[in-house]
């Protein structure tokens, strides 16, 4: 048994979760978290709201409220559509009514300064004169200094380049659109270019044990051609967690640099939250424990450039084993906007659909490698084809079969036919798909859909043998069962990506769900799930209904 932490990047509580959010982070950590616990790890799964965000103020500002109400706002939005979609973390911080998130991110800010980790600089930054503020991130806005795309003032969408401070070409500021001065400000760095070696030696034996995907690793090497960038944890703002030192009054600590301290904050709040306040302490600098991080790929410098180096400054916690980026989701060809309305909001939609009906349509076309799309047309072709008219039907099927000719009782045959073998390489499949190595959720969500297609396929052999005579009955008999052990043996795998429906069908089965997880255990092959003298349902309500 190995200890997991999972984390998921945070959301700016700015507006509500759409597809394209769930698309990425949250339903691959979540789909994971169930993965390594139904195979009997240990998983902590965490997470914050990024409420000290200068995104947050810009959005009060533009609904006419203040920063705080409206991180409450929009993170209890957050939160509620997560737990629509069965993606809610074990825990997740709201900062600023939960002290113990500014307590850990102040108290290893500060042994980073003590230690020589971090030095002052004399930096350039924007300057707004109408509005008489400095500029950063959200509050600035231009085209990325490396690639031209439109770009914030941190971090490039497109290109995920860090911007060098007052590097933006063409800035405005956000509030009147004006172009800014610049100015000179004293601001605290951290110096990545000393960590150049650490970092590649790093990178080479956590790419040894696991599969980073192929665009963040060219991403890392094309930032290791140039010198790393010192990069600016302070600014003089007024909302944020306030540098904790002496002379530095009105300044505050970047939120790039909180986020990783955020996460062991999580992991702390959760273990106290359990009974043993030492926990995250055991679990952070234990080298046996993987962490995993799951972000989009407009994050990777902060989750796998600067936060390693963090790590690697402060020496005694454990570095992330994986870092899992997706790509961008579209809506109908065009990228999700919310300052243009182009977007499925997914507290609105999941009122409306079924929560697995949707995590298995976003994990079968998710962004894992590619940017990919989202349409009503698609969704609506996988809850007809794989869901309502596959998974559905098949069990109304094979349950109806069994009370006709077996009286709803599994007989004595043993599965036969090639349907036995399948129940047996599904939960391999699925498993090499789910593990932390190498995981995609869209080849298991593929798996899991092919299996469905070939029981379909086969129902067709059945009803021939099924009418060919009393010689043939021991041979239809074992035909039968393989159906249905294959049908228990998708639960069972299914389980991380459809929990619903995994629980619905395993309960009637007969198949024990675990009080913990929610989930049926784990069944590798060779195993029989329903043996001989199983009672079963005649039938059973229908759980995914096609889409009007």
């Amino acid at each position: 048994m190995t200890a997991y932490v999972v984390t998921s990047a945070p959301p700016n509580p700015n507006g509500d979760l759409h597809l394209g959010h769930l698309s990425g982070p949250f339903l691959g950590a979540d789909v994971l978290s169930r993965h390594l616990r139904q195979r009997g790890h240990e998983v902590r799964y965490v997470g914050y709201s990024d409420e000290h965000s200068c995104y947050v103020p810009r959005r009060a500002a533009e609904i006419g409220s203040t920063a705080h109400p409206t991180a409450r706002l929009f993170g209890d939005r957050m939160e509620e559509t997560l737990s629509l979609g069965a993606m809610h973390h074990d825990w997740f911080t709201r900062p600023l009514t939960d002290d113990a998130h500014t307590s850990f991110v102040q108290r290893f800010f500060l042994e980073l300064w003590e230690s020589g980790a971090l030095e002052v600089r004399e930096l350039p930054v924007f300057h707004c004169a109408p509005c008489d503020r400095y500029l950063y991130e959200a509050e600035v806005r231009g085209e990325c200094q490396f690639c031209g795309d439109p770009s914030d003032g941190v971090y490039c969408e497109a290109c995920g380049l860090p911007q060098d401070p007052a590097g933006l070409a063409a800035p405005k500021c956000t509030a009147c659109w004006t172009a800014p001065e610049t100015r000179t400000l004293r601001r605290i760095v951290f110096p990545l270019e000393r960590y150049r070696e650490r970092l590649g030696a790093y990178y080479a034996q956590a790419q040894a044990e696991a599969e980073w995907r192929p665009r963040l690793i060219s991403y890392l090497e094309g930032l290791f051609e140039r010198e790393l960038p010192d990069t600016p944890i302070s600014r003089e703002a007024d909302y944020g967690i306030p540098v904790p030192l002496p002379g530095w009054e009105g300044h505050i600590l970047d939120t790039w640099f909180s986020g990783i301290w955020g996460y062991v904050a999580g992991t702390a709040r959760l273990a106290e939250a359990n009974g043993d306040a030492d926990e995250w302490q055991r679990l952070w600098t234990d080298p046996d424990t993987r962490v995993v991080n799951f972000i989009g790929f407009d994050c990777s410098f902060s989750h796998a450039v600067l936060w390693p180096a963090l790590l690697l400054a402060q020496g005694e916690l454990t570095l992330p084993s994986q870092v899992v980026i997706n790509e961008f989701y579209r809506l109908e060809g065009d990228k999700f906007s919310t300052s243009r309305g182009h977007a499925i909001w997914g507290g609105e939609f999941l009122r409306r659909v079924n929560a697995d009906a949707l995590r298995f349509h976003l994990c079968l076309t998710g962004p894992e490698r590619e940017q990919n799309n989202f349409s009503m047309k698609e969704f609506a072709d996988t809850v007809s084809t794989v869901l309502a008219g596959g998974i559905d039907r098949w069990t109304d099927t094979v349950l109806d079969l069994f009370a006709q000719d077996f009286g709803s009782v599994v007989p004595a045959a043993a599965p036969a036919g090639p349907l036995a073998a399948e129940r047996d390489a599904l939960p391999a499949e699925v498993a090499a798909a789910l593990g932390a190595e190498a995981f995609s959720p869209q080849r298991a969500a593929a798996a899991i859909a092919t299996a469905v297609d070939r029981a379909a396929a086969d129902l067709h052999a059945l009803s021939v043998l099924r009418g060919a005579g009393a010689e043939h009955r021991e041979e239809y008999a074992g035909r039968l069962v393989a159906q249905l052990e294959l049908l228990a043996a998708t639960a069972v795998a299914a389980a991380a990506v459809t929990p619903g429906w995994s629980a619905f069908l395993a309960e009637r089965l007969g198949l024990p769900v675990e009080l913990r997880t929610r989930m049926p255990g784990w069944v590798d092959a060779g195993v029989r799930l329903l043996p001989e003298g199983t009672a079963l349902p005649a039938g059973l309500p229908v759980f995914f209904h096609e889409l009007s």
